[in-house]
């Protein structure tokens, strides 16, 4: 049986996620996939940011990674939810991202707003709205007036 493990990396230089081909310890050197170019190209593991996979895939068949953003609706009588897909003692959680306005008025009032949820739960409860992949927490904006998602591209 041969298991073959997709990785993603965040490059910091270029701002960008790219898919990983290998990875070389030695010299601490990912090489990966740039479509733009459609070539292999090389970045230090300091110069990038390692994303998991979760074995997990959104409505559209999508594998789900570690810091991606994504949309869910756990019933038809809750609203639509944004999350981070994050990796914390060995399990993928979601943290469900909330506008500053709201973080900030919580803040003050002591409310603890950290919700957390199982990512694997979660893809399999939410059964009227899918999971679905928005974007990645590297270039998430949430807009200043409402609550509302600005994905830049």
């Amino acid at each position: 049986m041969d298991i073959k493990i997709n990785f993603k990396i965040y490059n910091k230089i270029l701002n960008k996620c790219f898919s990983v081909t290998r990875i070389d310890y030695i010299d601490k050197q990912i090489y990966y996939l740039n479509k733009d170019k459609n070539e292999e190209a090389i970045v230090s593991f300091d110069d990038s940011i390692l994303l998991l996979p979760t074995g997990i895939h959104d409505a559209s068949g999508r594998e789900i990674f570690q810091g991606d953003v994504i949309s869910y609706q756990e019933n038809s009588f809750t609203y639509k939810k944004t999350a981070e897909v994050i990796y914390e003692n060995g399990c993928f959680f979601t943290k469900q991202i909330l506008p500053k306005n709201i973080a900030l008025t919580a803040q003050k009032e002591n409310l603890d707003l950290d919700n957390f949820k199982d990512l694997l739960y979660l893809s399999t409860l939410s059964t009227t709205k899918p999971v679905k992949i928005i974007g990645n927490i590297f270039s998430y904006k949430p807009s200043k007036n409402s609550g509302k998602i600005k994905i830049t591209v």
